[in-house]
């Protein structure tokens, strides 16, 4: 009993009806089990002549009454045969389903109304049968225009069927012939990336091979001209570029600089050395052969260094025609560029070393005892008076 009593309550609970009428279902169970329970102590004693009544059976009374009002009898088993009956009138379009449909609407409408249920539930239920009944036999009514507009409708889909099939082949060859297409592209255009990523390579080693070459040829040279400048006498120089502003150029420029006042030294030294050598022979000379010889010789050395004097005042003159250049480059521009400032810093160095060399020639030559006593005196010349 106390099972039967749990299932109804949890039905009762799960249900959806009114809040209202779920509490009073509740309310009227727990009255029925704690009077059944009374009941039942009482019965089971000995000598009890209750003839089995009592509050519970009030309370299971009313209970019944409550369902009542809320309950119609085989309804869900017609509105079930209902539904049936209309899906096979629409499934096989037999003309005996809608006379049946009406049929039970009917049964379903005496049901309602002989029902205990409140008038405006009755009220409600009947609104929406009447409404379904209106509705079916509407479509009953329509249901030849509907297999009319069916039959055209399959007719129209037969038609375009093909049309549509056509198209899809017509795009399926499409999107093939576009797919190969777009492949032939991409291999072209992977040939051609690695073509260009190798061409790339390949210059950029020749570039590597050709700067490497531009700056290890000068290197070699001066690496050359510099073993000769330590064990010889170079006569080479390394070619530059005017006005050139990489570190290479720089280096050869100074190294040939370098060479050039090297030789400049070494033949003013020459020539000062043949001059002395001339004025020692004179200064010896025991008769007028070996004087005239002498004379000779010094002419011939004076002429030498009128020639060495001739080509340091060209060089000095060049210095000079580059001075006046960058002056003129300063006026107009109103500073001084770093490659111009190092023109003018090489120029002033050449000319003092020009200078230097030429300090010898301050001197004039001397002759008779004037030149014997200096040539008794003088040091040999070997950097130019210094």
């Amino acid at each position: 009993m106390h099972r039967l009593l749990l299932e109804f309550r949890q039905l009762v609970e799960a249900s959806e009806l009114p809040e209202a009428t779920r509490q009073k279902l509740l309310a009227e169970l727990a009255s029925y089990s704690k009077s059944f329970e009374a009941y039942a102590a009482s019965a089971l004693r000995p000598g009890y002549t209750g003839a089995g009544k009592g509050p519970f059976r009030d309370a299971a009374q009313r209970i019944e009454a409550i369902l009542h009002a809320h309950y119609v009898p085989n309804l869900e088993t017609n509105i079930l045969k209902l539904r049936r009956r209309e899906k096979d009138f629409l499934l096989r379009g037999d003309e005996s389903y809608p006379p049946m449909v009406v049929e039970i609407a009917r049964t379903i409408r005496a049901q309602v109304s002989e029902s205990t249920i409140s008038e405006a539930d009755k009220a409600q239920l009947l609104a929406l049968l009447r409404d379904y009944q209106r509705s079916f036999l509407t479509l009953v009514s329509q249901r030849g225009s509907i297999v009319a507009l069916t039959a055209e409708m399959n007719a129209a889909a037969d038609q375009v069927a093909p049309l549509i099939e056509a198209n899809v082949a017509q795009a399926n060859e499409t999107m093939s012939r576009r797919a190969r297409e777009i492949d032939e592209d991409a291999q072209a255009s992977v040939r051609l990336g690695l073509i260009v990523t190798a061409s790339t390579l390949l210059l950029a080693a020749l570039l590597a091979l050709g700067i490497t070459d531009r700056i290890v040829r000068p290197v070699r040279r001066m690496a050359g001209l510099l073993d000769d400048l330590a064990y010889g006498t170079p006569t080479g120089r390394v070619p530059t570029v005017p006005g050139g502003r990489n570190e290479i150029n720089a280096m050869a420029e100074s190294l040939n600089a370098l060479l050039d006042h090297r030789a400049t030294f070494l033949g003013w030294w020459k020539a000062s050395m043949d001059e002395l050598n001339a004025r020692r022979a004179l200064l010896g000379s025991a008769d007028e052969a070996e004087r005239d010889e002498a004379i000779t010789g010094l002419r011939a050395a004076s002429i030498v260094k009128v020639q060495k004097l001739n080509a340091i005042r060209g060089r000095l003159l060049q210095h000079a025609h580059d001075l006046i250049a960058v002056s003129r480059r300063l006026s107009v521009a109103g500073s001084l560029p770093a490659s111009d400032a190092k023109q003018l810093e090489h120029s002033a160095q050449a000319i003092e070393s020009l200078l230097d060399v030429l300090a010898v020639a301050d001197e004039p030559p001397r002759t008779g005892d004037d030149s014997r006593e200096a040539a008794k005196d003088a040091p040999p010349q070997m950097d130019g008076g210094r």
